[in-house]
């Protein structure tokens, strides 16, 4: 053997027998050392806390408006959609595709549905909703593919 292989293998023995001793004595000479404790610290003031009450204030003229369905960046495998929501009621709502519009209207509790036609890709959805000549948008993107998922 040549002095290179005699010294690899006494190192790698040195370094194995130390491993093994820290796994079979380690957890007993960590018992032994002092465990550190942190000192407490207390932040107490004698101040108390000021409550503030806040009355929301309900604003007038703002319209509610929100898609359910379909969800954002969802895939679609048909070409035919119904964009679904929330709204004021009894609103004039318009819902754009890059194909179509539909026009459609709230009914007493608010709810809308409109039906549009997809193109191939990506799809952004838009409804707005009219109050008093106001109109408020939310939009959606959808994904259409022809391909079954």
């Amino acid at each position: 053997m040549n002095k290179d292989t005699i010294l690899a293998t006494i190192i790698g023995l040195i370094l194995g027998l130390t491993i093994t001793a820290l796994f079979l004595f380690g957890p007993n000479v960590l018992k032994l050392i002092p465990h550190l404790t942190l000192p407490k610290l207390s932040f107490n003031t004698t101040k108390q806390p000021t409550q503030t009450t806040v009355t929301p204030t309900p604003t007038t003229g703002s319209v509610k408006l929100s898609i359910r369905s379909p969800l954002p960046e969802s895939i679609e495998t048909n070409d035919q959609l119904v964009v679904s929501g929330v709204t004021s009621p009894n609103t004039t709502i318009v819902v754009t595709s890059p194909l179509d519009d539909d026009v459609t209207v709230s009914n007493a509790e608010g709810t809308y549905a409109g039906k549009v036609t997809l193109t191939e890709g990506k799809n952004i959805i838009s409804v707005t909703s009219y109050t008093d000549n106001k109109p408020t948008t939310v939009t959606v993107s959808v994904y259409y593919t022809q391909e079954t998922l």
